[in-house]
């Protein structure tokens, strides 16, 4: 299979990936001079797509509080839980046929009032998830016990951290097993490895790779850690000392997050209590704190209208706790909004007693007083206990006892353990017979609609508006606040029959769009700035990476979560543009691309058969399946549509070019 389309101009695709340092170099000016700050249409250029998608996040808040409150009676709420789970389990994607979990004990001991056993299983056939399993003493408490699952948040050394460890002896001396369990790239299960075995990428970093390489495949980052989670649930109901129906889910942070989606999808969850997660998306953490990390951000989900309050009530009256903190970052007034919500819900169905709120005078973290909490929680619910209970200073197990794996080493390094990655990668494989297949003898309608229905394309695209002139740069409007810098090269023709159309992803100002201009006989161009090319790239946190994601994984994600591609709307832009010249001087249009714009000039030019006459890519651009075969991708985030390689990868839409004539090599 091709690995990469396109031809070489002198420009290394090394130039696209490092967009933040080229813009700086090739837009120095566009601060003070630029044509649409000049002309009152946009302060920021920089910050207009992250502006456009926060007044999308405020509809989308208007249309869930209309949702919710037409929540009224206990039908209303069963039919609202089952519409959002289901939307919730397609957006997650694909999981695995449960298979033989071959779990091993390969440790063990007893300390002064519990027990313990080191625990490796397999998820799916070699993907191993490492647990620490603690037990009550037989003699202090008879078997069989209720179960808390305790999922951990992002610390390097996962489960052998103080306080998850801590939550899971907690539960053992009051007479609930505790299993804690490490989530991918954390404790033993490191994915990012050096050809020592020592882990180089971790935790959230890690994640964020995991969760690029998924979205093209449909899944998520968070896909992997639920079914790791729902099968150390399985585990649990294997053992006889656990009484199967009565097992819970805590975690705090990350594990705040994982313990949601698993109380909201697994039916065998009996009790809940996230922590320091839960909040709103409808305030500060999109507007200040910004989009976390790939498994906080489900694709779609803020279009098919669930919020954080959602996850405290897609499967009430379970017995939920929410526990929050006063100064954590995930704003604690929001957690608190969304609590009244699902409050609100639990006394429609009868049960306001089975939810309940906890706020420390803490920051970030598992603290004491919360582990209490959820201990006490847990006893409440599962065996009628209302006891005071303390944290004693019960020894936590050292560095070499908690290990499942005895050398130190990750997981994958097991014979035959496979990474997420892996796994990705080989859904991407079996999907690409039926890729091809369906580009074999595909007609010109039915490619159109392809295109359009996956990179989420508008339907039908109307003219952009000019709205701005200045020399040589003319600005369209190609949607609502939406404003876009074409440069052009006329002269003083008002009609011409044929148009090239040049787009960069580094801009109207990218080396080779100004060597065409300077050409001799260059016939009409017209180099159109995309949203979020050219002086309205943003340049946002390296919490996603650049040089692995591009400089706008923070807007990205914000156009993730409200189920919106960052592909689709930018051919939305060239369409537009495109129809504007086409109906004003009839022209024959020329298509040519640079860098990953080129997977726009693609899409646009099957999405709209008929507006151009020729597409030409400069520069490489790789399938996204080769992308998956690289540890470290990289992903572009702005040029991944979710779930694309479902549909068509890059060759199959350069092979269908090819075929109409249409495609220039």
């Amino acid at each position: 299979m091709s690995q990469r389309i396109g031809r070489r101009t002198g420009r290394a695709l090394a130039f696209a990936l490092c967009a933040c340092a080229c813009l700086c170099m090739l837009n120095a000016g566009y601060a003070d001079d630029s044509i649409l700050v000049t002309k009152g249409l946009c302060d920021n250029p920089e910050a207009m797509m992250r502006a456009k998608f926060l007044a999308d996040i405020a509809a989308a808040e208007q249309e869930w509080i209309a949702n919710y409150e037409a929540v009224d009676t206990k039908e209303d709420v069963e039919a609202y839980q089952k519409t959002r789970r289901e939307a919730f389990m397609r957006a997650l994607g694909p999981m695995w046929e449960r298979a033989p979990l071959n779990a091993q004990i390969t440790g063990q001991g007893v300390k002064e009032k519990y027990r313990y056993e080191n625990i490796i299983f397999e998820s799916a056939p070699g993907v191993y998830v490492t647990g620490t399993l603690f037990l009550p003493l037989e003699e202090r408490f008879k078997g069989p016990y209720p179960a808390m699952l305790v999922v951990c948040g992002h610390t390097t050394n996962g489960k052998a951290h103080d306080e998850y460890q801590g939550i899971g002896i907690l539960a053992a001396v009051n007479g609930i097993a505790g299993f804690v369990v490490d989530p991918i790239d954390q404790g033993e299960r490191f994915q990012y490895l050096n050809d020592e075995g020592a882990p180089v990428v971790v935790g959230t970093a890690a994640h964020n790779l995991v969760h690029a390489g998924s979205i093209l495949v449909g899944r998520n980052a968070a896909t992997f850690e639920l079914w790791d989670n729902m099968r150390a649930i399985d585990y649990l109901q294997s053992r006889p000392e656990i009484i199967g129906d009565k097992i819970g889910v805590c975690g705090t942070s990350g594990g705040g997050t994982q313990t949601s989606y698993l109380m909201s999808l697994d039916d065998r969850v009996a009790l809940a209590a996230p922590a320091c997660y839960i909040c709103s998306f409808f305030n500060d953490l999109t507007k200040n704190l910004g989009p976390q990390d790939g498994e906080q951000n489900i694709f779609g989900q803020l279009k098919f209208g669930m919020d954080h309050a959602d996850y405290l009530f897609l499967r009430a009256p379970i017995p939920t706790l929410m526990c929050c903190a006063t100064d954590d970052f995930f704003n604690c007034d929001d957690g608190w909004r969304s609590y009244r919500y699902a409050a609100r819900v639990f006394s429609r169905l009868q049960y306001s007693n089975r939810i309940s709120i906890i706020e420390k005078d803490e920051g970030h973290g598992y603290s004491e007083d919360v582990r209490v909490a959820t201990i006490r929680w847990a006893l409440l619910w599962f065996t009628g206990r209302n006891d005071e209970i303390v944290e004693h200073d019960q020894p936590l197990l050292d560095g070499q006892e908690i290990l499942s794996m005895k050398d130190g080493k990750s997981v994958l390094t097991l014979p035959n353990a496979r990474a997420s990655r892996e796994l990705n990668l080989e859904l991407a494989q079996q999907l690409r017979p039926e890729r091809q297949k369906k580009w074999a003898d595909i007609d010109a309608a039915t490619a159109a609609q392809l295109v359009r229905e996956r990179a989420l394309v508008r339907a039908a695209t109307p003219a952009a508006k000019v709205v701005a002139e200045e020399g040589d740069d003319v600005v369209f409007e190609t949607d609502e606040d939406i404003y876009l810098t074409t440069r052009v090269n006329f002269g003083a023709d008002e009609q011409f029959d044929e148009l090239t159309i040049r787009i960069s992803d580094v801009g109207r100002a990218s080396e080779p769009t100004n060597a065409a201009f300077a050409a001799e006989n260059c016939g009409k161009i017209a180099a159109v700035e995309l949203r979020g090319y050219g002086e309205t790239q943003a340049v946002g946190r390296t919490y996603y990476n650049h040089d692995y994601f591009g400089t706008d994984g923070s807007d990205y994600c914000l156009a993730y979560l409200l189920g919106k591609s960052y592909v689709g709307l930018r051919v939305d832009d060239l369409l537009a543009v495109a129809n504007y010249y086409r109906e004003k001087t009839g022209a024959k249009i020329k298509l040519q691309a640079e860098g990953y714009a080129g997977t726009v000039a693609l899409v646009a030019a099957i999405a709209a058969p008929d507006m151009f006459e020729s597409v030409e890519l400069f520069g490489d651009l790789p399938t996204w399946e080769s992308q998956l075969e690289k540890p470290y991708g990289p992903v572009v985030m702005a040029n991944a549509i979710h779930g694309v390689l479902n549909d068509f990868d890059i060759d199959d839409l350069v092979g269908y070019l090819t075929k109409t004539g249409k495609f220039v090599k």
